[in-house]
């Protein structure tokens, strides 16, 4: 019986062999049929293979034996890839990964493959007479440049005789000196595997440690062994190479009449080998349920509130009692303090950071079976996978992309019949993107295809109701574009419905989803050339950095992902059309909210000058009028708890340096509640 750990340390290793081998055979499709892509998909079978053998799930075991005897064929020129098997390929694919969910869910057995393995058969059969591949200059793995020295192993007269007896036969005797990886959280498994792989290609009558020990882990990287194989060396050598964890593999032929040094895997590493083991940099992990990384965030969350506290207390302390001694070892230790919490911080928001990767992954193939289903031809390109952002926020975000790629699949670009009439390459191509940009990290999307048709957005929404007549007539094209983050908004017509393009849903799941983690949503279209939308998102959602304002007495914090700018404004300058106070600043009109009308408060300061927080999310923005600005500060966010729930207006609260709380706005719900007052302020002022 496996423990808990070891069926996790399975799960991803399944994962992570599954999306090797979806992505090479996405590479296969593109005509990109090397050695080493090959080579890389017959490992990650084999090692899916032997590790699911190992854990009893027989299904997993013979359907990737099927794939790798397939791929088998393919190295040895035997079989030529064409768009049909690739088609069997991503099905037994499917297939895999339902015996994945089946493992996971613990309900197994359910899922059929005697379908696919029979497709994978007539598959094979029927192209053993195609042209045939290229065959692998060199293995992957391989050591380069020159061969360190051989392994010497010493023989009993015994084992003497089972050597020459086998070279009777025609068989060859070699010694092997095997490793396995230094962070190998399975050396067990890896070593089943691998004598299970020699064992193809003939008989190990020899091993140092004994088996015994191998089995229950009694060993540590390195393994000497003896073969008797009718294959030659390389094959023997590559064999051993492409179980997955295999550090190196060295190899010498033994002849009969050879003696030499005892057998001992510590003795036959090599000097140039040891030298290239102690350059290579060893990643060691350790397994920690996510909750904890929560937890330990939380903590630091706190430390951030009293290192805020204490630095308020040392101004204060300081101005009391001047510059005296005990006065500098307060400073001192302060300063000592927010440099150890700060970097703490940053070192529990490294933990729970994940490269976008675990997202954009699962994309290509999503991509290429849309386009084959709407007969589009499309160059899918994905950059900057490896950025990293909080796992929370990595779990919002692969919904919205899966709308907006498909969107851009479907309605975006053209066929390629349609792209050749207006003078485009019949092939059209959709990007993804990701990078850094200040503290922030920023994802597009972007297509060259027929952009958006603002004409067409305005008609639609006339039709189905959402705009009256007089909006029609008065809407600027930017508002007309923000038309298809409308909830049930669609430019589709209801008898071309698919379940591609679905009904309406969509866009507005995009901006809310990304908004419900503190992000934006931008885009920029040029019609007949193509769209490209933008997510800016946080890099965590537990700190943030907040503009500090006071009013009516009480201190409230703007997360600054939504302040554009803030002004110091006469009240002279403060127009009223329709009931609705705006302010224009550089030809823009910008509608005015007031605090205390949304939190029922005593009015604010009376003065000749106010000063008023520009905020915004894409083109929509509006002033917030306040008594005095306090300046930038990182706070920590807390939620409002279950006894207050969720109060229009607020995104949560945050204890200050001086112990109070500030409540932080949330600003996207002031924009939602201006959003009627701010188009009638620009029909008014256009």
């Amino acid at each position: 019986m496996f423990s808990n750990e070891e069926i996790a340390i399975f799960q991803e290793e399944l994962e992570e062999k599954l999306q090797i081998i979806n992505d090479n055979i996405l590479l296969l499709e593109q005509q990109q049929a090397t050695p080493e892509i090959i080579q890389e998909i017959f490992r990650s079978a084999h090692t899916i293979k032997g590790s699911s053998a190992v854990m009893g799930y027989d299904k997993m075991t013979g359907l990737t034996h099927e794939i790798e005897s397939l791929f088998d064929e393919v190295r040895q020129n035997r079989l030529e890839i064409t768009p049909g098997l690739v088609d069997v390929l991503f099905e037994a694919m499917d297939t895999l990964t339902e015996l994945k969910e089946e493992i996971v869910s613990g309900t197994e057995n359910s899922t059929d493959i005697t379908l696919i393995l029979s497709k994978i058969t007539k598959a094979r059969d029927k192209n053993v007479d195609q042209p045939k591949l290229q065959k692998p200059a060199s293995e992957p793995g391989s050591v380069s440049g020159a061969s360190p020295p051989l392994p010497e192993i010493e023989l009993d007269e015994s084992l003497e005789e089972v050597i020459r007896a086998a070279e009777l036969r025609g068989y060859y005797a070699y010694a092997m000196q095997i490793s396995i990886e230094d962070d190998c959280q399975m050396k067990e498994v890896r070593a089943f595997l691998l004598f299970e792989t020699m064992e193809q290609a003939g008989e190990i009558i020899k091993s140092n440690p004994p088996v015994e020990d191998i089995q229950s882990g009694h060993f540590d990287t390195d393994i000497a062994l003896v073969i008797i194989t009718q294959a030659d060396m390389d094959q023997v050598k590559n064999l051993a190479l492409s179980v997955a964890e295999i550090h190196s593999a060295h190899i010498k032929l033994l002849e009969s009449a050879a003696a030499v040094h005892h057998l001992d895997p510590k003795q036959t590493a090599t000097e140039p080998d040891k030298t290239a083991r102690q350059d290579r940099k060893t990643i060691k992990t350790v397994r920690v349920d996510v909750e904890k990384l929560d937890s330990l965030m939380n903590l630091v969350g706190e430390l951030v509130i009293d290192r805020t506290r204490l630095e308020r207390f040392v101004d204060v302390f300081e101005n009391s009692h001047g510059a005296d001694e005990l006065v500098e070892d307060i400073l001192e230790i302060s300063s000592h303090l927010g440099q150890v919490t700060t970097d703490l911080q940053e070192e529990i928001m490294k933990a729970r950071m994940l490269p976008v990767a675990q997202v954009f992954n699962r994309f290509p193939r999503m991509v290429r079976d849309i386009t084959h289903k709407l007969n589009k031809d499309i160059e899918f390109l994905v950059d900057g996978k490896e950025t990293e952002l909080d796992r929370n926020v990595i779990e919002v975000i692969g919904d919205p992309l899966i709308h907006l790629l498909r969107n851009s699949i479907d309605h975006g670009i053209e066929k390629p019949r349609e792209r050749q009439r207006l003078g485009k390459p019949p092939k059209g191509l959709l990007q993804l993107k990701a990078a850094y940009v200040e503290s922030h990290i920023v994802i597009t999307v972007e297509d060259d295809g027929r952009g958006i048709d603002v004409q067409k957005l305005k008609d639609k929404a006339l039709k189905c109701k959402i705009i009256s007549a007089e909006q029609y007539r008065q809407m600027g094209d930017r508002e007309a574009m923000d038309l298809i983050f409308q909830p049930g908004f669609s430019t589709i017509a209801e008898d071309s419905v698919s379940d591609i393009s679905g009904r309406g849903v969509g866009m507005d799941i995009v901006r809310t989803q990304i908004e419900s983690i503190n992000g934006t949503v931008d885009y920029v279209t040029w019609p007949g050339r193509g769209t490209r939308f933008s997510i800016k998102l946080p890099l965590t959602l537990a700190i943030i950095r907040s503009l500090m304002v006071e009013h009516a007495g009480r201190t409230y914090a703007f997360p600054l992902t939504y302040v554009v700018e803030t002004l110091h404004l006469g009240r002279s300058e403060i127009k009223k059309i329709r009931h609705a106070e705006v302010i224009v600043v550089r030809g823009q009109v910008y509608p005015l909210k007031r605090l205390e009308d949304t939190f029922n408060l005593a009015p604010g300061e009376t003065g000749d000058k106010i000063y008023v927080v520009i905020v915004g999310s894409g083109e929509r923005k509006i002033g917030v009028v306040v008594d005095r600005l306090l300046g930038e500060q990182e706070i920590v966010i807390k939620s409002l708890g279950t006894y207050l729930g969720q109060v229009e207006g607020l995104a949560g609260a945050a204890i200050l340096g001086d112990g109070k709380v500030s409540l932080i706005i949330d600003v996207r719900g002031l924009l939602r509640n201006m959003g009627a007052e701010e188009a009638l302020a620009h029909a008014a002022v256009n």
